[in-house]
This record gives C-alpha cells, structure tokens and sequence, in this order.
C-alpha cells in the first residue's frame, strides 16, 4: 500500500491499539465490518442518540514522521462535540474495547491541540467516551505521555501499512469473537 495516499484517523488509531492486523486489514480495504450486526448497532445509536447540531464534525492535521521527515496526513471524524462547554464526545454501544476507545478520543483532543482549538478560557478540550445503552460515561483526557504515545501510534502505522503481509494473529482474546475479521484470522 501506497503511504503517499494513506490518511491515518482515530477509527485505525483505535484498531492498532486494540489489534494491529485489524488495522492492517482495514487499510487494505477489507470491510467486513459492512456485513457486522454489532457495527450496524453502533450507527444506529449514534443517529439517534444525540443532537444533530453538534454532530460529525471533521478536522484534519499532520504530524511529522520522525523516522524520515515526511509529514503524514491525519483525519479526525468526531461523533459530537459541545463547543459550549469544550468537550468533545465519542459514542460506542459498549465497554469491550475501552483502551482502544480512550485512544482514539485521544487521537482527536490531539488533532484539536494541533490545530489550536481550546475551549473559551484557553484550555484543550476534554474528552468523554458515551455509552447510551449503559447509561455511562467516562472522561478522557490528553496528557503529554499521550501526545508521545500517539506520535509512535501514527508512525507504526504507516510503517505497517507498508508491510506486504499482515501483523501476526495475537492470541484469541475475549473480544475477537465479536470482531468482524474473527474468521478471516481464526476461521
């Protein structure tokens, strides 16, 4: 895969942290997830869950990769934001991949933080993770630990996606019976 084209956003962010061959796999192309009962679930919540007024707001930015200069191309697609009160939200329908979700809310404070939008009084937006069907919600926050981790994130992936052959299975987990490319790996 070409990285001349490659646009790393927080869904792949999320996908790397959680399983590098699932990332790999989606930047091939490999929609599987089109066919997911689960994925279906979660666009339907988040149609109906909120405000339109406030939704799907996009943001790009690039970062500097650090092995050869080349600057690499980031988008973010974010749920929901509340510009009043400086709090960006992402929605998913449940807990079971929470890490990678944390990082990829992350992953759009920093697309926030580069393009210098803060809330009123200065300060970096705050992030916050919406589960409607369990009626919680948690915090997210960018920390400078985060910024660097996220750096090292985008810069393996677009070392991966230049790699012929997918990233080896991980052990079978948990949550890779629900994952659309379960059988593509273990099948």
């Amino acid at each position: 895969m070409s990285t001349t084209r490659l646009r790393i956003g927080g869904m792949l962010v999320g996908y790397y942290r959680l399983c590098p061959r699932k990332a790999w796999l989606s930047m091939r192309g490999l929609s599987m997830e089109l066919e997911s009962d689960a994925v279906a679930l979660g666009r339907l919540l988040d149609e109906h869950s909120y405000e339109r007024d406030e939704k799907h707001l996009t943001i790009e930015a690039e970062v500097n990769d650090p092995t050869d200069e080349l600057l690499i191309p980031l988008i973010g697609k974010i749920d929901r934001a509340n510009l009043k009160n400086g709090v960006l939200h992402e929605t998913k329908k449940g807990r079971s991949c929470e890490d990678a979700h944390r990082w990829q809310v992350r992953f759009y404070l920093w697309l926030l933080l580069r393009n210098g939008v803060v809330r009123a009084d200065g300060s970096p937006f705050r992030g916050q993770l919406d589960y409607p069907l369990l009626r919680k919600t948690e915090p997210v926050t960018l920390e400078p630990e985060h910024i660097a981790e996220l750096t090292a994130t985008v810069t393996a992936i677009r070392a991966m996606a230049e790699q012929e052959t997918p990233p080896p299975r991980l052990g079978k987990r948990s949550f890779c019976a629900k994952c659309a490319f379960d059988e593509l790996c273990y099948g």
